[in-house]
């Protein structure tokens, strides 16, 4: 009984191990399943690599065109422009200050749309897009830049001439104070305003689904 209760275990368990080894269609799908995978990642380091070099040719045009602003108008902004303009250069830094939230609104926006690995195409045209909002924004930084006095020890008799950073502080020596404070405000109400756009969006949109039975 022994021996014949040995043998049925045995011929018993010779199917199980036969089934363990029989190829099914899961286990045969995996390797196709991780050569798509290989592609699209070879695919997306490539559109990676196209918009690091994108990124970089803007950033290297925004710097080149900074500079040559900075020489061409960077006295001209504030020695000819702000003593003329509504509120004169405290109301020149509040519009500076109202202007520059909208304008980094309008880079980020276009490129967070941006989809490098399956619509290559299509983020050039929102990268084209955010180049408006990348110019504003230069624009602006030169202005700030321009107002910036340097230090002391760094102040030489040119800092004092018409439309440089020491002129400007001592024809407004509170300068950035309403600059600053108008950025904070433009900011915290564009913010808001864009979140109640969200918040009645979302509702809209699950508005017919909450109301069917």
């Amino acid at each position: 009984m022994g021996s014949s209760a040995r043998k049925v275990r045995r011929r018993a368990a010779g199917p199980a191990l036969r089934y363990d080894h029989v190829p099914g269609a899961r286990t045969s799908g995996r390797p196709g399943k991780r050569g798509g995978k290989g592609g699209r990642d070879g695919e997306g380091e490539r559109g990676g690599w196209r918009f690091g070099a994108l990124m970089f040719l803007a950033v290297l045009a925004v710097v080149v065109l900074f500079a040559l602003a900075d020489l061409a108008w960077g006295e001209t902004l504030w020695g000819e422009i702000a003593p003329d303009w509504p509120g004169g250069g405290y109301g020149f830094a509040i519009t500076i200050g109202f202007l520059a939230p909208p304008a980094v609104a309008a880079v980020i926006a276009p490129l967070t749309r941006a989809n490098w690995k399956k619509e290559t195409a299509r983020s050039i045209g929102w990268a084209a897009a955010a180049l408006p909002g990348a110019a504003l924004t230069s624009l602006l930084l030169l202005l700030c830049f321009g107002a910036t006095r340097p230090k002391r020890r760094r102040r030489g008799p040119e800092c004092f001439a018409h439309g440089e950073p020491c002129w400007i502080h001592e024809q407004y020596p509170y300068l950035w104070l309403p600059g600053l404070a108008a950025a904070v405000l433009c900011a915290v109400v564009g913010g808001w305003l864009v979140h109640l756009y969200l918040k009645r969006r979302r509702a809209a949109l699950t508005a017919p689904a909450t109301a069917a039975p």
